[in-house]
């Protein structure tokens, strides 16, 4: 009796501890799919601006490459809208921050009803810069996180290309 005992011990310690290994191999797939996800909207993200400032140089006052680029700012801010709960509070508040600012000088560019003014295009250009170095930063943190192998939690990282 004892060894049916020691035997059913033996496969309920077992199977918790494949459990666990499993549990742990899917949050591993999930962290690593998350973050593959931020790297995609910081890369959508600056698709969506384009690259104001050469547009700006080339452009030599043309309206249409204007409104091209308000229209790129409107892609912007729907995509940070609808893809910001990706990245942490901080970074999230700074991009929303940044849309909400965009859209303000977007309406007000508008609302006049004339040719969009030096300051409104300054302030796309300071966005801009603002923008790209913001998600610069984001996808090359989430590169290096997405490297990162790590066999226990809180346990020795140990680096690795993938």
């Amino acid at each position: 009796m004892q060894l049916l005992f020691a035997g059913l011990a033996g496969v309920v310690v077992g199977a918790t501890v494949a459990s666990i290994i499993i549990l742990r191999i899917y949050e591993k797939r999930a962290d690593r799919d998350l973050i593959e996800r931020r790297i995609r909207a910081c890369h959508d993200y600056r698709e969506c601006l384009g690259n104001l400032e050469a547009a700006f140089e080339a452009s030599s006052g043309d309206a249409r490459l204007l409104e091209q680029a308000w229209q790129n700012v409107e892609a912007f801010c729907r995509e940070v809208r609808l893809t910001g709960w990706l990245f942490s509070p901080d970074t999230r508040s700074r991009l929303e921050a940044i849309a909400q600012e965009l859209e303000k000088a977007e309406e007000a560019c508008r609302g006049n009803g004339s040719e969009p003014g030096g300051r409104a295009l300054q302030l796309l250009c300071e966005k801009y810069h603002e923008v790209d170095s913001l998600l610069r930063r984001e996808s090359e943190r989430g590169m290096r996180e997405f490297r990162r192998l790590r066999f226990l939690p809180g346990g020795k990282k140990i680096e690795g290309q993938f």
